[in-house]
């Protein structure tokens, strides 16, 4: 059965993240590809049954959400960085593909209230990876608070915990704890499609259905808030990206969004934001005053001449 009238401390939602980027952090990377999948808790608590054999894999839940995007970075993706995720800046461009903008701020946020609360984005190396760099993302817009109703945990720190109290200490090589490293152990095989933003975030998801009750009460105890983690980097003035139109822009959609949304209400600082009038939208309002005079000065006029001829002797 699915967890019912829980606390508001579990975590109801983890949210399952990968980014692609064009580097290393000393480079201040840009996202080139992104991938989020949503799994309710109770899909972790109680798996479907299997008939037959067990696969080595285990099969995804029946019931996620997910949300895969590339993204033009607007920087040269380095060659390393390319040839580790077939991305390049010239293939995306070639493709159309977009920037990372307000409206992929909003869609993010619209796709966390889409999900039960609270939500905890895992991401494997997310401590020092994927969380700085999606908030180095988001600042740049102008809207870093825009996660701060999110929680998150790095698998890496979950993963080594679980699979440290499983097993009793052995002296021998240093153990590896990259994704494909532990994908190996656990399924005798490597991961498909490593390094785009799904594989990976599939090859995670299917790394915590390893010991999934385990997992998600290492994530209760854990998760921090997402507001507690620093950006990547600092945020560089571009026209584009950090223009006061843009931020605005962004800040007014993700202001609409929580102010509307019955799970989250008004996020903390979030002000009305008044209606911008346009000086040329109603032209009729400057010749209010002049025709008021003009039938002021008519209407006198017209009290004089009949005043005139009611007059005797005229």
């Amino acid at each position: 059965m699915c967890s019912q009238a829980l606390p508001r401390g579990p975590m109801q939602t983890l949210v399952f993240l990968d980014l692609e980027a064009t580097g290393l952090p000393f480079s201040q990377p840009k996202i080139t590809e992104l991938c989020l999948l949503a799994v309710h808790r109770c899909a972790l608590e109680s798996p479907p049954a299997l008939r037959g054999p067990l696969p080595a894999v285990p099969p995804p839940p029946r019931v996620v959400d997910k949300l895969s995007l590339c993204v033009a970075p607007g920087k040269a993706c380095s060659p390393a960085a390319s040839e580790i995720t077939g991305l390049s800046t010239a293939t995306l461009a070639a493709h159309g593909r977009q920037r990372f903008d307000a409206d992929l701020a909003h869609l993010l946020l619209a796709f966390l209230q889409r999900q039960p609360q609270p939500w905890c984005l895992v991401a494997h190396n997310g401590d020092r990876y994927d969380f700085p760099l999606l908030l180095a993302e988001l600042a740049a817009l102008g809207v870093a608070s825009a996660l701060d109703d999110a929680f998150c945990v790095d698998s890496i720190a979950a993963l080594k915990a679980l699979e440290q109290a499983g097993s009793p200490p052995q002296q021998g090589p240093w153990k590896s704890y990259s994704l494909g490293s532990i994908y190996a152990r656990l399924y005798g095989q490597a991961p498909p499609d490593s390094h785009t933003a799904e594989g990976d975030v599939l090859a995670l998801l299917s790394i915590c259905q390893w010991r999934p009750r385990a997992l998600l009460q290492w994530v209760d105890t854990h998760a921090r808030p997402f507001s507690a983690v620093k950006p990547m980097y600092g945020v560089t003035a571009s026209p584009e990206t950090n223009s006061r139109s843009s931020a605005a822009t962004a800040t007014a959609r993700l202001a609409r969004a929580r102010d509307t949304s019955p799970k989250l209400g008004r996020s903390r600082g979030s002000k009305d934001l008044s209606p911008v009038k346009d000086p040329e939208s109603s032209p009729s309002e400057g010749l209010l005053a002049p025709l008021g005079l003009l039938a002021l000065v008519t209407v006198a006029v017209a009290t004089l001449y009949g005043l005139s001829l009611a007059a005797p002797g005229q």
